[in-house]
Formats: structure tokens, sequence, C-alpha cells
């Protein structure tokens, strides 16, 4: 089969990468990764596929006040020159030695499955008319991001892919990268995480890379659309305080704007927020909902129907992310 050059950027990436960090901002600035669940940590928590690397480096005012009043909001954007300049002198001072050896190594393993996944494409799927699309395609291995990003700009008639891919995924999420662009191009199903066409998109690529022949390259992919309520306390608050000291408002205030709440729900949302950040017992929510007849109205049932109501009139209010946990055996934590 004839595919598009890929391209391994591990020298002389810095353009690329500092756009990601731009890319990165900006999802951070409108909430975006934190709406769909992400955390936002200032260094990488390996195979995390809910969390985002964002590297602290001491992002100025101006770098912020760039950021925000762009309106580009995609990997392949051109973000302002200021902002990239910005960037691209910090990570120069920013030592990423300790991943050249993982950046070799997937690179390595990529040119060693590279033939046969495209080989699979071809004999599994209907991409062609796709690929006759694509000129090059760039991929950037990183410590940085997400799992991976992703964006097919047109150049003339043709696509570039641009990809990244995070150093502690194996090569095949390259793979899963490169799909991406492809159903991108194929479907024109876009959009932003937690968005109907995000869903789609993730849903169907999760299916190829989990349920058919490519989960060979990926064998231990997350579908990352699928809510997962375990969580892991302490990455929860590294995130929280290290959205503020990077400025960004969270959404504590938010619940405020809860409405429609009966006077169960609005009792049991006051003593979550109370105790915010750690678990409420079972029986603490029993006394709260039931007060002095707790014992002859106690119900876990009961109380998982009023924790998952609370969990739409969240929803409702534009707190995509999951934001009541359960641990069985315990009890319920917000998380916000």
């Amino acid at each position: 089969m004839n595919y598009p050059k890929v391209n391994i950027l591990a020298d002389n990436q810095e353009d690329f990468e500092a756009k990601l960090i731009c890319f990165l901002a900006k999802g951070i600035s409108m909430n975006t990764y934190q709406d769909g669940g992400f955390l936002i940590l200032p260094h990488l928590e390996a195979n995390n596929a809910k969390s985002v690397f964002f590297p602290d480096l001491g992002y100025s005012a101006d770098f912020w006040k760039y950021i925000n009043v762009n309106g580009n909001k995609n990997l392949s954007a051109d973000f302002p020159k200021k902002a990239i300049d910005e960037v691209k002198n910090k990570l120069k001072l920013y030592s990423k030695d300790i991943f050249a050896p993982d950046i070799a190594k997937i690179k390595s393993d990529w040119e060693k499955i590279e033939v046969d996944f495209f080989a699979d494409v071809e004999r599994f799927l209907d991409f062609k008319k796709a690929i006759d699309k694509v000129f090059k395609i760039n991929i950037l291995i990183t410590p940085f991001g997400t799992r991976g990003s992703f964006n097919p700009p047109r150049v003339g008639n043709k696509f570039n892919l641009n990809v990244t891919s995070r150093v502690d995924c194996p090569a095949g999420n390259i793979a899963s990268g490169i799909l991406q662009n492809l159903y991108i191009i194929e479907t024109w199903i876009g959009g932003e995480i937690g968005d109907d066409n995000y869903v789609k998109r993730m849903s169907a690529i999760s299916f190829l890379m989990q349920s058919t022949i490519f989960n060979k390259y990926y064998p231990n992919y997350d579908d990352l659309t699928k809510s997962k309520f375990t969580i892991n306390k302490e990455l929860v608050l590294q995130s929280n305080n290290y959205l503020e000291k990077l400025g960004i408002k969270n959404n504590k205030n938010v619940l405020n704007k809860l409405r429609d709440l009966t006077k169960q729900e609005e009792r049991v949302i006051k003593e979550l927020i109370l105790n915010n950040g750690s678990y409420v017992t079972f029986d603490r929510i029993g006394e709260t909902l039931w007060g002095e007849k707790v014992y002859e109205k106690y119900s876990l049932s009961a109380m998982a129907k009023v924790m998952e109501n609370l969990r739409k009139k969240i929803k409702v209010i534009g707190i995509n992310k999951e934001v009541i946990f359960t641990k069985r055996s315990k009890g319920y934590m917000l998380i916000i």
C-alpha cells in the first residue's frame, strides 16, 4: 500500500511542542479539559489517560492574555507569536533528558509496526479516500499534554496530519492518533471534548483499538468517554492547587447555580460541599436525608437515586465532568 510519509519529530521539534503548550493552555483556560474530567498536573502521571501534563514554566500574565484573546483552539492553529516565543524560550531551560530513552524507543517501535499498521488500514477500513487526501503525517513524541492530540489542517487540496503521542504510551498510540485524523477527514466528525461529535469519534476509535485487529497495537487502550468512579484524591487536590497557581478559575462556586433541588438534594449537596475532598459516610448521608427517621427509612438504593439526580442536575449547569464519586463500603465524595 502506498501511504503518506510519516515524519517522527524527535529533534528540531521546538515549534510543534511550543504550539502544543499553547493549545493545552487554551483548553485549560476554557475549562475544556477540566469539564471533561481531566486532571491538570505539572508533572507526567504515567499511564493516567485522564491527565494533562502542563509543564510549570512560570507563564507570564501576558502569555495568558495572548492565549485568552486569541480565538484559535486547535492543535494546528496559529497562536500569537509572542506566546509561542515565550514557550520556546522557557522550554530551552526545561530539561527533558529523562524522557530521551522513552522517545527513542517509541520511535524505534513505530518503525517496526508502521508498514503492518497501514496494511491493516487498507485491509479492514474504508479509509482509502481519506489517505489519498493526505500529503504527510507529522508525529511529535512528547512528555506533555494528554495521551495524544491531533488535527488534520488542509494544505491546498491535501491534508497534513499532526499527531502528538505522550511518552508513557506505546507506539500504538500513534496509530490511534492517525486513525482519529483519518476518521475526521472521512466523516467530518470532529468535536471538542465532551460534545456529541467528540463522543461519536472517540467511541468509534475506542471500538477499533479495543475490539478489532488494531488492539494488537495498544492492548490497554482506555475509552475516555466512559466515566470511572474511582479517583486518586491526592491527584485531584494537586490538580486543583495547580490550577489555582496558574490563576485558572475552578467550578467551586458554580454549584450555587443549581436549581429545582428537592429539600433532600439540597441538604445532601450542602453536606458534600462542606466536606469537599473527603468522603462522607453512607450513615452520615442517611442522617442528612432522613434525620430522626433514618433507622426506619435507611436505603442505599434510595440514597443512590438522590445522587443520580444530583449528578444530572450538576451537568445541566454546565459541569460535564464527574464531581460526585462513590467508594464501596465507604461513602460519597465531592471534588470540585
